[in-house]
């Protein structure tokens, strides 16, 4: 889904997320006097260019009828990054399986995917084999939590119970 995309200067990234954010919140593309608006554009001239740059490089397609765009890359998507071990670690191994999206209790953040469990160390805490855990990166943790484990390169979703040494 995400084969190296060229990239978007940021006037095109701004135009890009307003098409996508406007969509997830009305279910329905906007106008080009919508984004003409929203962007002080004199013209809809300029945002057809802006369009026309976003298909160029592969993230919309844009079809015949008024407001008719597909989104060929979401921003706004979780990437699965693979499987992680709910007991004894394993080889944490980065490979982009999948994506969810369509979650609106899921709030898109750069910083967060997805992994699939496997095993049932962790059922007592509702954590079942097939579930989905949710990761985000470089999250404060507090004894108690459940996190991902990084241990020797080999990783495991464990509950951290912070010791207290006297």
């Amino acid at each position: 889904m995400n084969k190296e995309l060229e990239k978007l200067t940021k006037k095109q990234e701004n135009v890009f997320n307003f098409i996508c954010n406007f969509f997830e919140e009305n279910k329905y593309y906007p106008s080009y006097k919508e984004i003409a608006k929203t962007f002080n554009f004199n013209s809809d001239g300029t945002v057809r260019t802006y369009l026309e740059i976003l298909e160029r490089k592969k993230y919309i397609k844009r079809h015949a009828k008024a407001r008719a765009v597909t989104i060929l890359h979401n921003p706004n998507i979780t990437p699965i990054l693979g499987t992680i071990k709910a007991g004894e670690p394993t080889e944490a191994i980065e490979n982009t399986e999948s994506y969810l999206d369509n979650l609106p209790l899921l709030t898109h953040n750069k910083q967060k995917f997805g992994l699939n469990i496997k095993g049932d160390s962790m059922i007592n805490a509702g954590i079942f084999e097939g579930d989905i855990a949710i990761i985000e990166k470089n999250h404060t943790i507090q004894s108690g939590d459940i996190i991902a484990a990084l241990i020797d390169n080999e990783a495991t979703l464990k509950r951290y119970i912070k010791k207290i040494i006297k």
